[in-house]
């Protein structure tokens, strides 16, 4: 960490530690935020994860860390491909194991009589499956949902692809790149001057799988009422779009096109990061109270007397915004980023640092959160985890397990379905499945 860096965060964590410890104490002495034996909201479900990437996983994740038994499906020679992406230790995917925590895995060759049996007596005793093939490949393994729903009638079946199962590109591969560029969010993302640019974060994997998750839950809330399940069809490219919604209101209410406009928000002025003198700050005006409380925070109530400035219909104007952009970033170089978050933080004005991945894994708030959980991996040993979901007051949700290894419960489902260990073994010899590291 650089001088600068740990200066920055010494300022912040200063600011902060009260009222952390106050924030400490209330969880402390609140009965309904400590950890008990209740488990988590979906407690009970099961699911069966046909996922392989970002968004079914995500989705499995979820669902698991709200307490369902989620048991992904992997093949014996082919697993989900996310096994082998991004920074890799051990052998072990880094990229794979936050997408794939609190699951059990089984390795099954579906293309094999046998092994198609195996899952088949899952699904009679399951609640959900989620899957994000290509439109067409579950029907030709065999695990339809119309086929499936023969032997389950309660089962939720949520299957996620790129361009839904119906329509010119539902055949077409979609990965969150593609959606980005065809949804038209790439077309807002970037300088007005540069190229198109994709989010930093596989962002329409990460809304899919949340609006996947949502599906479920809401799929099982209504089998409550009619004791069936339903198929539910989730797509990239509308989820995408969806997310352009603001931007498609626009044109299709005024016919106007949005255009790229950097760190910029157009609706609203100031509302962008400012260069400071250690750093960058984010200053976020959502009302002329916020602007009030900035202009006379940072000595400049003058700008509240300047024409330009008086409303955020005259502020976002963009020959308005180019100046006042410029005065305030006059005034805010004065000061350090921790000295600007005191006084902003103090008085209620939006404000934030723009943090590294460093900091964000040593953030004193965070931490009073408990969003972070150690646990043993077979491999890695002490590997730390992120929370992906709210906290929940009475039915907590928690990350009990780090991602397994391919094939690890493999053993254990298959005699929970009642196979002996000679018959494991058979189907381990042919092929049909696969016992992985730390098998259970």
């Amino acid at each position: 960490m650089s001088q600068t860096q740990s200066s920055h965060q010494n300022s912040v964590t200063a600011w902060v530690s009260p009222s952390l410890s106050r924030l400490s104490n209330v969880i402390s002495k609140n009965t309904r935020f400590r950890l008990h034996p209740v488990n988590g909201p979906l407690s009970g479900i099961r699911v069966l994860e046909f996922g392989s990437a970002v968004a079914a996983p995500l989705c499995g994740a979820i669902l698991a860390e709200m307490g369902a038994d989620v048991i992904k499906v992997e093949g014996v020679d082919k697993p989900d491909d996310a096994r082998n992406w991004g920074k890799m230790v051990k052998g072990e995917s880094l990229y794979f194991l936050h997408y794939n925590r609190n699951k059990r895995s089984l390795a099954v060759n579906l293309k094999d009589v046998r092994g198609r049996e195996i899952v088949l007596k899952l699904v009679e005793r399951s609640d959900c499956v989620v899957e994000n093939f290509r439109p067409g490949v579950m029907e030709r393994l065999g695990l339809s949902y119309s086929f499936l729903r023969g032997l389950n009638e309660r089962l939720v079946y949520c299957s996620i692809s790129g361009f839904g199962q119906t329509g010119p590109y539902s055949q077409l591969p979609g990965y969150d790149v593609i959606v980005q560029g065809m949804s038209g969010l790439m077309s807002v993302t970037g300088e007005a001057e540069g190229p198109p640019l994709r989010v930093g974060v596989p962002i329409i994997d990460i809304l899919t799988a949340l609006n996947a998750a949502m599906a479920v839950c809401a799929a099982l809330f209504v089998r409550e009422k009619t004791g069936r399940g339903q198929f539910i069809d989730v797509s990239l490219l509308e989820t995408g779009v969806m997310a352009m919604g603001q931007w498609l209101s626009g044109y299709l209410g005024a016919g106007e096109v949005p255009h790229r406009f950097g760190n910029r928000y157009p609706p609203l002025a100031p509302y962008e990061p400012f260069n400071v003198k250690d750093g960058w700050i984010i200053v976020a005006v959502g009302n002329e109270e916020h602007w009030r409380k900035l202009c006379t925070l940072i000595g400049r109530d003058d700008l509240l007397r300047d024409e330009r400035f008086k409303t955020n219909q005259s502020r976002i104007r963009p020959e308005n915004r180019a100046a006042l952009a410029a005065e305030l970033e006059k005034t805010l170089t004065g000061r350090t980023v921790g000295e600007w978050l005191k006084v902003f933080w103090e008085e209620g004005v939006p404000a934030g640092p723009i943090n590294t991945i460093r900091e964000i894994a040593s953030d004193p708030h965070l931490s009073v959160r408990k969003a972070f959980t150690e646990l043993t991996h077979p491999v890695l040993g002490n590997v730390k985890f992120i929370r992906c979901t709210p906290v929940f007051n009475d039915t907590p949700t928690s990350v009990k397990t780090p991602a397994p290894t391919h094939g690890q419960h493999t053993d254990a489902i298959l005699r929970d379905l009642g196979y002996t260990e000679d018959q494991i073994k058979l189907l381990e010899g042919q092929g049909v499945i696969k016992r992985g590291l730390g098998a259970v």
